[in-house]
């Protein structure tokens, strides 16, 4: 049986945006696993004067004047930043979690989730919640449906792509309970990537044991050149069975040449 993966979209995405975004890898993984892309459940609003945001910014072809589902932009969550910008506080973060618990238990099991930008720091907390529900009175509580087994299983792994250390109290404390999250994290990081820079996505690697790291060349998107497609690909097939799990993982060549070169200096962003 393929594995069911995750996919969450990043900031002024949607479902059918971040499926069309990586269409190339999609085909490409269309024998090797089932990916489940689902709606973030905030709507942005925007000035319609900034809609170039959108995707000079965030690889999104959402518009300010949305006309349907398909081209209306949505967040996680929305951040709140002091005027030294250490603090970032995330509005309507608990709904986001309340909904993510509902996915889980509706359209579940999952083997792995897979997010982008904003979506990948929304995946990396999911991986910890899910990995350790206590972390958060949401996903602690007891199912109130009988047929659902709760908590899930960890998942097999996750793909964090242009992922950020979240800076939100309540969703930071999910790697700060004294051990980092075990689950094999696989973060995929722009060198000219100017929206998140290495000084926001550096510390999300961090936070996981273990985190496989792997730089390509371009911005603020989720590589899908040929080299990245196999790569993925053979990433995944490592988590199925007899695959060789995290330690065959581990050991695939890294996709690009120089795979550990580290620039990036980014401009604050939203998210």
């Amino acid at each position: 049986m393929k594995p069911r993966i995750l996919c969450l979209p990043g900031f002024t995405q949607n479902a059918v945006i971040f499926s069309g975004r990586i269409g190339a890898l999609r085909r490409a993984l269309k024998d090797t696993a089932e990916l489940v892309f689902i709606d973030p459940p905030h709507v942005v609003e925007m000035p319609t004067g900034d809609a170039s945001d959108f995707k000079d910014k965030f690889d999104s072809d959402a518009t300010a004047a949305p006309t349907s589902d398909a081209d209306t932009p949505r967040a996680w969550w929305f951040a709140e930043s002091r005027e030294d910008g250490q603090y970032r506080k995330f509005i309507k973060y608990e709904e986001t979690l309340v909904y993510l618990r509902h996915v889980l238990e509706t359209q579940g099991p999952f083997s792995a989730v897979w997010g982008f930008s904003q979506g990948a720091a929304c995946g990396a907390i999911l991986t910890a919640l899910v990995e350790q529900p206590s972390l958060d009175p949401i996903f602690a509580a007891p199912s109130q449906n009988p047929d659902v087994e709760w908590p899930p299983k960890p998942f097999s792994f996750a793909v964090l792509s242009a992922g950020f250390y979240p800076l939100d109290p309540r969703a930071n404390a999910c790697f700060k309970a004294g051990v980092k999250p075990k689950t094999p994290t696989l973060h995929v990081l722009g060198r000219g990537d100017t929206i998140v820079g290495a000084e926001r996505s550096i510390p999300l690697t961090e936070a996981f044991e273990g985190a496989r790291v792997e730089w390509h060349d371009g911005g603020h998107h989720t590589p899908s050149k040929a080299s990245w497609r196999r790569f993925f690909q053979a990433y995944i097939e490592a988590f199925s069975e007899g695959g060789g799990g995290a330690e065959a993982a581990a050991a695939l060549a890294s996709p690009s040449a120089g795979g550990a070169d580290t620039p990036v200096e980014a401009a604050a962003g939203k998210l």
